[in-house]
């Protein structure tokens, strides 16, 4: 199944906001003043690169959003593909202030697919492990509009 963007944009908050934490935690420590570098560089590790190793295709926020980055052909991508894949990715929103978020949403939106551009490039793809269940007794409802539920969508 292919996860939404918005799973996808939610797993990426999820790991960028355990960096952004480690950030602003850091920022009253100056001595040593090489601390807080060292600090910043390993919850960058840590929480875009780290879980690879633990869980193969699943960062923290993917886990949490439940889904996973295999190989274009649906099996277990090997770590370094996922390694580079996310290093690009992220070079690519840094390079370009988050415009390349924007067209990734072109991308997803364009295609059937589920393939972004750092996809194409590391012949991946994104999977959504837990498809979402409509209708079930279990539905919380933010999925849907107050408009939708009352027509029974």
């Amino acid at each position: 199944m292919v996860p939404s963007f918005e799973k996808i944009i939610k797993s990426f908050a999820i790991d960028t906001s355990g960096v952004m934490l480690v950030v602003l935690l850091s920022i009253p420590m100056s001595d040593p003043p090489y601390l807080r570098g060292a600090l910043i560089g390993a919850a960058f590790i840590g929480f875009y690169f780290f879980p690879y190793f633990l869980s193969n295709g699943q960062t923290f926020g993917k886990r949490v959003e439940k889904i996973k980055v295999v190989d274009a052909s649906g099996v277990d991508a090997r770590i370094w593909r996922l390694l580079l894949r996310q290093l690009f990715m992220l070079v690519a929103s840094i390079i370009t202030f988050g415009i390349y978020f924007i067209v990734c949403f072109f991308f997803l939106n364009e295609k059937k697919g589920n393939r972004l551009p750092h996809d194409y490039i590391f012949r991946t793809r994104i999977i959504d492990i837990d498809p979402p269940k409509r209708g079930t007794r279990g539905d919380d409802g933010f999925n849907s509009t107050d408009s939708m539920r009352k027509r029974g969508f």
